[in-house]
């Protein structure tokens, strides 16, 4: 019975070579549109709740959206989180 060999060492290894992209730095001009100002909701939510879990973690672009389509919308979060929560609340405000 034949021994089975190793695939690893049976074919050759690709030849790899690693790349790194430069990140732009600075301002992006224009801005980008996450729909902030562009989105404008067509009332598919009216008289509906939403509760975003996780308002801590920079998401404060999510609510936007059930807000703009006409949902009360409730955020929750961890108390030490506190700054960055009020920011999504602003943003939620604003998109009303």
């Amino acid at each position: 019975m034949a021994v089975p060999t190793d695939p690893v060492q049976k074919y050759p290894a690709p030849q790899t070579t690693i790349t790194t992209l430069a990140r732009p730095r600075g301002k992006m001009e224009p801005p980008p549109d996450h729909g902030e100002r562009s989105y404008r909701g067509a009332g598919r939510l009216t008289g509906r709740k939403a509760l975003i879990t996780g308002g801590d973690s920079g998401m404060g672009r999510l609510p936007q959206s059930p807000t703009r389509e006409g949902a009360d919308v409730a955020i929750n979060y961890f108390p030490n989180e506190e700054p960055y929560a009020q920011e999504d609340d602003e943003d939620v405000v604003t998109a009303d």
